[in-house]
């Protein structure tokens, strides 16, 4: 009920200076800054004004789930211009009086991790292959069922769907909204997401899919398309992963949207805490127990998305923009600019890119590709490579992906790869088109043009169909990134 949650009707110094992590401003400063909108010209999403047109009684103050949820409805018209603001920490895996609901409070009573690893384990689900020549990728079963049933539960609680004709803006610098996933859903326009930590939206029981990069690799001890015994067949064979449901944001149809000086990291539970589960051939780095799924991932006909000053941190796969290969209607959408973000220790999507036309100027990209994939290299060797070189943060494997019809205009980034180069800042995706001007990447230029196409039979054009022209800044040169982005880049920043 909307008397659970405070109006910062006032705006007055006063309520700023009685929250000792607010720094001490102005009302009109306050209000001017929760009233910011995207500049026109300024990317993609140029011109985003959210909530800026809010009247006093839909500028909101909230703290707990409860509070954000009766926010986005602005008194039953969900559509109304409004700003909320996050004060502290919302966590968004809580019950209706705010306390934290864990995986055993999703759990359906017939579901048992243990029993699900024994149900569908390679050496027991892949001995027979589908007429397609891999394991069947729909998993059938009581054990399935029944994560299908909790993850069901949980997708209920922690997703929370953002409404049109708004700001969410963290106060001072310690905004977190924690454990869930802003949903921006096909219908949705005119978002604004600015100042906050996201920090572990964390799936309770991924699934695993068998089929999902495997392949008949005689170079695998054992692996052939025939059972034979225990120790000769499909399930010797390499491939399967796991898969996460939930991204922090999830523009998933919705345009017009605008994300500003955020912070996105895993907290205390990162990836490393999860290692693989099944033994040799399964057991690659990228077989993890995957809990996490994007960090802002733009996908179903999104379009006119723009991020500024983000800091992405610690996290496997990052952004992803376009679902499927299969998704022709995403032709004409999903364009996207990333103008000044920070990817730290990310270890691919940044952003893995179909069909969108994306321009990505002026972003600093720093992590560790030790155990990235060599294409000198046997999949079986670079299996191996990948375990015994992992440091236990994300691996650098690439941050542009290419896919198919994408068209990613870069220019002026800086790529700061350890035990790594320009090979591993971009990869083809199944697609044919990429430019980049001004890169630099451990302090050299960048010769994209060079590096992809060392496959003459696979040609990337470097006319990508369009030039960028929403400029919210000019370029800086690339050797300037590092330092700027990290004085800029991320929540508390503003």
């Amino acid at each position: 009920m909307t008397t659970r949650y405070r109006r910062a009707a006032l705006l007055t110094a006063a309520v700023y200076l009685s929250c000792t992590a607010l720094p001490v401003v102005s009302a009109h400063a306050q209000d001017e800054m929760i009233r910011q909108t995207l500049g026109a010209r300024d990317g993609w999403a140029d011109g985003t004004d959210g909530g800026s047109k809010a009247d006093a009684a839909n500028i909101y103050t909230v703290s707990n789930r409860q509070e954000l949820l009766d926010a986005l409805q602005a008194g039953g018209k969900p559509d109304l211009p409004k700003i909320i603001q996050i004060k502290g920490t919302i966590n968004l895996s809580v019950d209706d009086d705010n306390n934290e609901l864990t995986e055993k409070d999703y759990a359906d009573p017939a579901y048992d991790f243990e029993a699900y690893k024994a149900a569908y384990a390679p050496a027991v689900w892949n001995v027979r292959l589908t007429d397609k020549q891999r394991p069947e990728r729909d998993l059938i079963g009581p054990q399935e069922e029944a994560r299908q049933r909790s993850a069901e539960n949980q997708k209920k609680r922690i997703v929370i769907r953002v409404t049109s004709n708004t700001t969410i803006i963290g106060l001072g610098n310690d905004a977190k909204i924690v454990k869930g996933n802003l949903f921006i859903g096909d219908g949705t326009e005119n978002v604004i997401i600015r100042n906050i930590i996201f920090e572990d939206a964390f799936d309770y029981f991924p699934a695993w899919d068998p089929g999902d990069s495997w392949s008949l690799n005689k170079d695998y001890p054992g692996c052939e398309a025939a059972y034979v015994n225990a120790d000769t067949g499909p399930q010797k064979c390499p491939g399967g992963r796991w898969n996460s449901e939930y991204d922090s944001i999830s523009i998933n149809g919705g345009k017009k949207v605008w994300l500003d000086h955020n912070t996105f990291t895993d907290g205390e539970r990162p990836d490393k805490l999860f290692p693989p589960v099944f033994p040799f051939p399964h057991n690659q780095v990228e077989q993890k127990v995957q809990h996490h799924d994007g960090q802002v991932d733009i996908t179903n006909g999104a379009d006119f998305v723009t991020l500024t000053y983000n800091h992405f941190l610690n996290h496997d796969k990052t952004s992803l923009i376009g679902g499927s290969d299969s998704l022709t209607s995403d032709e004409g959408k999903l364009n996207v600019t990333f103008r000044g973000n920070w990817f730290e220790n990310a270890g691919q999507r940044m952003p893995r890119v179909r069909f969108g036309k994306v321009h990505s100027y002026n972003n600093y990209f720093s992590g560790d590709a030790s155990g990235a994939p060599d294409a000198s290299l046997s999949v079986l060797e670079n299996h191996e490579r990948g375990i015994s070189q992992s440091k236990g943060i994300p691996i650098f494997r690439s941050a542009f992906g290419i896919g198919k019809g994408s068209a990613i205009y870069s220019e002026n980034n800086f790529f700061e790869i350890n035990n790594g180069g320009i090979r591993n800042a971009g990869n083809i995706q199944g697609g044919t088109r990429f430019f980049d001007a001004g890169s630099l990447v451990n302090g050299e230029a960048a010769d994209f043009a060079t590096v992809l196409n060392a496959d003459p039979k696979k040609p990337i054009s470097s006319d990508v169909g369009w030039k960028p022209t929403l400029y919210g800044k000019q370029p800086i040169p690339a050797k300037d990134v590092p330092d700027y982005v990290k004085a800029n880049a991320g929540a508390g920043k503003l």
